[in-house]
């Protein structure tokens, strides 16, 4: 009861109005135990007995929950306070032991109630998902619970519901409010091929969706998650309270053995019992932990939990991927230039074919522009892709099997172009493009120019990471020098990496750590994975897409809104301020209270009166950080969090 936060990382339902209603019905028994022995009423011993059934309401759950710490070999702090209600009670001071029950209850109920805000921010986004979805059968529409979707299963959605899951949009164009998920209050123009996520409003459209990811795998679903297990991660501020509750009760019950023994007093071994309790040294660092995760989630970052804010809040360096992260990531094919006697057609049906199902950017732009020509795509066999260089596969063309390679100018491995390719290939790169070569049977069958747009935003973004001290900002790409030093330009940043392959990125976030910085890298949760894992904080991008972005990444951003990065970093540090700063209230009002208590200054229920005060404070300022509101200075306006 008392000790409930004392094992981070274990919830339960808090505040009901069954512990309410019990705390408040022991509390009246106290007040009438005290009146009936105050007015001198007959008979005398009714004052005892009600005295004793309010111990037994209020004081008997906090007994019960010592008990199951000690049994289970955990830190507990209920046996402080059960202590205490024991040695009342051998003194006879059962009204003592009453009061103190109470005191304790009402404030555990108070403190949880405060504390509970984050999670009841989150069951709200847990009432906007329908219990019942449309879906589109055989037989033609049909209601039924949103429990029995299948991912693949079409579904109807009409002007003013909300979407049931998550899922690609087949048909209907409508404005949709995702301020649920994204944070973003401004409704978005959504049309066939874009990603709608379950929780979000449709205001004006009949949408025809294909359902993807049901209850808790969808992204609200990720959302709630991660606000329950937010503890499971816990900042390095928390080893220091653990460290601390291991030694704690037996130090209290040294002191309070020590105020006995000077005074000759045993209320004052009470008052010290009471006092000690370190419950809000143990509330400070969970409850900052989950108002912050909730807070993040609300502007559309997705955050594991407290150790992955804390490295967000120190770092010092940030390192980005290029193409769709600091790019759009909707790259177009500019160019095309077939080899001699290759048509056109023929060079982009072939990158196609082994490109259709390649998940990066690059892919995407061969396939658009195969498909704006309205090129049947061949299906390819045996496609594989090689980190750093590219695609390759067979296919057949012009009723041959051919071997087909598409790939950065690494692909050709020593091997020459053919004069006039290689001059196009020249200039292109000079152009700042980025160039494919595309091989059949290691012969060149011709180039493709792939040009990007930075995203909204990014300029501002790094602009303002910059202001907040981050100071050592780099790109990193496996593109082309020219196309990387472009971008960058345009981007102003002076620090770009070209020619990489991931697993060299790895190594330039682990160059920085050899220098004592603290590295946040920003990537696309799939071919950035081993440098989302090498870095202090991995960010994954398109994580509403990406089933794989937190299992390698600490954040993850829902709508791929960069500018959420300066918000999430400052918000961070407020965390750890906030921590510290309830670490040391709670030994501030640990140590008042316990010298209170030894020197006779308070009694056991101005004690817990005290210590009661200290936690609920506590709680106040961590809960303040749901209410944070994101001031980072930045030269333009960013969507407000």
């Amino acid at each position: 009861m008392i000790g409930r936060f004392s094992h981070l990382g274990e919830y339960r339902e808090l505040f009901r109005k069954r512990e309410v209603l019990q705390c408040l019905s022991g509390g009246a028994l106290a007040l009438l135990s005290w009146a009936w022995a105050e007015r001198g009423l007959e008979p005398a011993w009714a004052a005892m007995a009600l005295g004793l059934a309010a111990v037994a309401v209020n004081g008997l759950p906090i007994v019960w929950g010592a008990a199951q710490g000690l049994l289970q070999r955990r830190v507990n702090v209920d046996e402080l306070v059960a202590l205490a209600i024991t040695a009342s009670l051998i003194q006879g001071e059962v009204l003592t032991a009453a009061v103190v029950a109470f005191i304790m209850a009402l404030g555990s109920q108070l403190e949880e109630a405060i504390s509970d805000s984050a999670r009841r921010s989150i069951e709200s986004l847990a009432a906007m998902t329908p219990e019942e979805a449309t879906v589109i059968g055989e037989d033609g529409p049909r209601t039924m619970p949103v429990q029995g979707i299948r991912p693949g299963d079409r579904l109807l959605v009409r002007p003013g519901e909300r979407i049931p899951v998550d899922g690609e949009l087949l048909s209907g164009t409508a404005a949709v409010d995702e301020s649920s998920i994204t944070g973003e209050s401004i409704p978005v123009e959504r049309g066939p091929g874009d990603t709608l996520l379950a929780g979000t409003l449709n205001h004006n459209g009949v949408l025809e969706l294909r359902a993807s990811r049901i209850g808790a795998d969808s992204t609200l679903g990720r959302v709630m998650r991660l606000v329950e297990e937010a503890e499971a991660h816990k900042p390095e501020a928390v080893r220091f309270v653990d460290s601390y509750a291991r030694w704690f009760t037996p130090l209290v019950l040294t002191l309070a053995g020590l105020a006995w023994a000077a005074s000759g007093d045993p209320s004052r071994a009470v008052a010290v019992l009471v006092a000690g309790c370190p419950c809000a040294l143990l509330l400070a660092a969970p409850t900052a932990t989950v108002a912050t995760v909730a807070r993040a989630a609300r502007a559309g970052v997705l955050v594991k939990g407290g150790a992955q804010l804390e490295a967000a809040a120190t770092a010092d360096a940030a390192l980005f991927d290029k193409t769709g992260t600091l790019t759009l990531g909707q790259p177009r094919v500019d160019e095309a230039a077939p080899a001699a006697g290759v048509g056109l057609d023929e060079l982009l049906s072939a990158a196609a074919g082994v490109e259709r199902h390649a998940a990066h950017p690059l892919a995407r732009a061969v396939l658009r522009a195969a498909e704006t020509r309205g090129l049947a795509i061949p299906e390819a066999q045996g496609v594989v892709a090689e980190a750093g260089l590219g695609v390759r596969g067979r296919l057949v063309m012009n009723g041959t099997h051919r071997a087909i390679e598409v790939g950065g100018p690494a692909l050709l491995a020593g091997r020459t172009l053919p004069p006039e390719l290689a001059e196009r290939l020249d200039a292109m790169r000079a152009a700042g493009a980025t160039a494919l070569v595309v091989l059949a049977d290691g012969a060149p069958l011709g180039l493709l120019a792939i040009t990007d747009t930075p995203r909204p935003g990014a300029r501002r973004t790094l602009d303002a990471l910059r202001s907040l001290g981050i100071t050592s900002l780099e790109m990193l790409s496996g593109d082309e020098p020219a196309a990387v030093r472009r971008m960058a330009d345009s981007l102003g940043l002076a620090d770009a990496r070209p020619s990489l392959k991931p697993g060299d990125k790895g190594e330039v976030i682990a160059a920085h750590q050899r220098h004592g910085r603290r590295v946040l890298f920003v990537g696309d949760g799939v071919n950035d994975a081993p440098a989302l894992a090498r870095a202090d904080l991995g960010v994954a991008m398109a994580a509403a897409g990406t089933d794989v972005a937190l299992d390698t990444a600490g954040m993850a951003l829902t709508r791929d809104d960069i500018t959420r990065l300066p918000f999430v970093v400052s918000l961070s540090r407020r965390m750890l301020m906030v921590i510290k700063m309830n670490i040391g209230l709670g030994l501030l009002s640990n140590t008042v209270a316990v010298y209170g208590g030894m020197s006779g200054l308070l009694s056991p229920i101005a004690a817990s009166l005290l210590h009661n005060a200290g936690s609920i404070l506590v709680v106040l300022a961590s809960a303040s950080l749901l209410l944070y509101k994101d001031r980072t200075p930045a030269p333009e306006t960013a969507p407000n969090a």
